[in-house]
């Protein structure tokens, strides 16, 4: 018995008792250790990440789908659609991995015609958000489509989905106004003012698109789609989120009236082949509201929806063919003898002269001979609504030396000019009055020769020229305050904002931006020289208004331009007895305000007649 218990002590290797506790407490500790490890392993992977795993296996077979939401439509004041959107196909990709979009996408580029890089570069733009699907293409074509459900199980990770998108059904009509859409950029993203879109949001790029983009945009949804290990749907859908259209606004504009001012634009641009552009604003002289805006040439915004390759984009630009500039409110022109109204208005109120006074016109100014009249050897006696009518200018060198630049200034910014006339669009010009103030600002900043104005200068200011630059939506505002008496109404191009169902939600009044208080004979005495300017045999519109079914006030400009041909102006108004309508018209680099100008207003004239009164017009084209 004794031996057997010796043999089970050898059997444990002679090691003594507490040698051997030490070995099996260290065994155990590792055991322990290694189960902590797994349990706390565990613990992050299903506690602490699990949802972020969840979503990653989730993102295995589940798709989420965007819907976009319709944006809302543009109505004119008739409720003529200006802008709505369509059904369209949009190819999309959901990238799976390295290998499958190193086949995918170079056979997706070949079907689609689009260049390999440019579909590469779409993708990465969505490196870290792959659980998204990436637009390819936009609004394919049948045929296309076809190919690419045909080739479908070469094509993983590809599908197409129908979606709204903006559609212009008047083409380049009123582009520059109206804008167009376009996906989102990373320099957008970037802005906090674009938080909470995406990668891939279709946003507004220009115009009232991107001005109102707020109102315009609705809510987006979206559904769950399964997809199989190759990224194809199975056809298993899960739960969805309906999207909320976007309001609609409905402008002042009418749609008649503006394709007869742009087709009078065109025209004119196509008779003067060196002129740069053209533009034209026509505002209601009682409430503000922007009857008609155009700036010639503009762009088609339907092409860049579909897609323009950016060689094709290029050319249109570089050539002249498309411009994106809206010269109605961004275009900066010395106004010419258009200015002559402001000038007018001046003298007048400041008792410089009176409706009587005759000022000999000998064909140049006494006190500055180099200052000459346009006519040679003068007008002989004028007084200021003679003045107007033949656009004297020695009467008006004369004005500018008795108001002195800085006061001619007052009224400048009396009547809303070196400032924004606020229309509801973004990107306007504040143009430039010429001031004492100003141009030592402009001499410290070696924009000009002098820092103080030379005599001539002064009188130089009062014709419109000498570095006065507005635009025609500023010179607009300024005749339709003329015709409303002093009163300024801020220029408005959306009346009211619709929901889907076409209700009114918000409705926007007419607002006064200023008025000139001052004697309202002043007025009676400009619009009786802008009546002759137009119905006088002497008037320099007057061959173009003789035979008008209204009687319309106006004023001619042919403004110098030191870098090209003369700028074409015509700014009038009428009804001359009630007015109705304001308006500017210019051709840039187009020549005679009277020759080239002036046509352009009376065909807009005549064109608001044929809309407004109807049977009138049509008695007068029957006689």
């Amino acid at each position: 018995m004794n031996l057997g218990y010796r043999n089970r002590e050898n059997s444990s290797g002679n090691l003594p008792a507490r040698e051997l506790k030490r070995i099996r407490d260290f065994v155990l500790i590792v055991i322990i250790t290694c189960f902590a490890i797994i349990i706390a392993q565990l613990f992050n992977l299903q506690i602490i990440q699990g949802e972020k795993y969840r979503a990653l296996s989730e993102n295995n077979y589940m798709r989420i789908t965007p819907i976009p939401a319709p944006r809302g439509e543009v109505f004119d004041r008739n409720g003529e659609v200006l802008v709505t959107s369509r059904p369209a196909f949009t190819v999309f990709y959901w990238y799976l991995d390295e290998s499958e979009a190193a086949t995918t996408l170079p056979r997706l580029a070949e079907i689609l015609g689009m260049d390999l890089a440019e579909v590469e570069e779409k993708v990465k733009r969505y490196e870290g958000r792959y659980f998204e699907p990436v637009p390819i293409a936009r609004d394919i074509p049948p045929e296309t489509y076809t190919k690419i459900v045909e080739d479908a199980p070469n094509l993983p990770g590809v599908f197409i989905d129908p979606q709204p998108i903006r559609y212009y059904p008047h083409d380049d009509l009123l582009s520059t106004t109206l804008g167009y859409v376009g996906e989102i950029t990373q320099a957008q993203l970037d802005d906090p003012r674009w938080e909470g879109y995406k990668m891939g949001s279709i946003v507004g790029q220009q115009g009232l698109e991107l001005h109102y983009e707020d109102i315009l945009k609705g809510k987006n949804g979206g559904y769950q789609v399964e997809v199989d290990y190759r990224g194809r749907p199975t056809g298993n859908v899960g739960p969805g989120i309906e999207p909320q259209p976007g309001k609609s606004l409905q402008l002042e504009i009418d749609l008649e009236l503006q394709k007869a001012v742009e087709d009078a634009l065109k025209s004119t641009l196509e008779k003067n082949p060196d002129a740069q552009g053209a533009s034209v604003v026509v505002l209601d002289v009682k409430t503000g509201g922007v009857l008609a805006i155009a700036s010639v040439p503009g762009f088609d915004p339907n092409r860049l929806i579909s897609g323009i390759s950016a060689k094709d984009l290029n050319q249109k630009i570089t050539s002249g063919e498309w411009r994106f500039a809206n010269l109605a409110t961004t275009g900066l022109y010395p106004p010419g003898s258009a200015f002559k109204i402001v000038t007018a208005v001046a003298a007048l109120a400041e008792g410089k002269t009176d409706p009587d006074e005759e000022i000999f016109d000998p064909g140049y100014h006494p006190s500055a001979p180099t200052l000459v009249c346009h006519r040679r050897g003068g007008h002989g006696y004028v007084n200021l609504e003679r003045a107007l009518e033949v656009s004297c200018n020695t009467y008006f060198y004369e004005m500018g030396r008795r108001l002195g630049v800085d006061t001619l200034a007052e009224y400048c910014r009396a009547l809303g000019l070196g400032m924004k006339t606020g229309i509801d669009l973004g990107g306007e010009n504040y143009g430039t009055v010429p001031s004492t103030e100003w141009k030592a600002k402009a001499y410290g900043e070696g924009r000009v020769a002098q820092p103080e104005f030379l005599f001539s200068e002064h009188m130089m200011v009062a014709m419109g020229q000498a570095f006065h630059l507005y635009t025609p939506i500023q010179m607009a505002s300024v005749t339709q305050a003329i015709a409303n008496g002093g009163v300024r109404m801020r220029p408005r191009l959306v009346s009211k904002v619709l929901d889907s169902e076409h209700n009114v939600v918000e409705e926007f009044l007419p607002e006064v931006a200023g008025e000139l208080n001052v004697d309202p004979g002043v007025f009676d005495i400009v619009k009786a020289g802008m009546l002759r300017v137009t119905n006088e045999p002497g008037g320099t519109a007057y061959w173009i208004f003789h035979d008008c079914p209204i009687k319309v006030c106006g004023k001619t400009g042919t403004a110098q331009n030191p870098l090209g041909d003369d700028h074409a102006w015509f700014v009038g108004f009428g009804p001359y007895e009630n007015p109705e309508i304001a308006l500017a018209v210019v051709v840039d680099q187009g020549g005679s305000g009277s020759g080239v100008a002036a046509p352009i207003a009376r065909q807009i004239f005549d064109a608001y007649l044929a809309i407004s009164q109807p049977q009138e017009a049509e008695h007068i084209t029957m006689d």
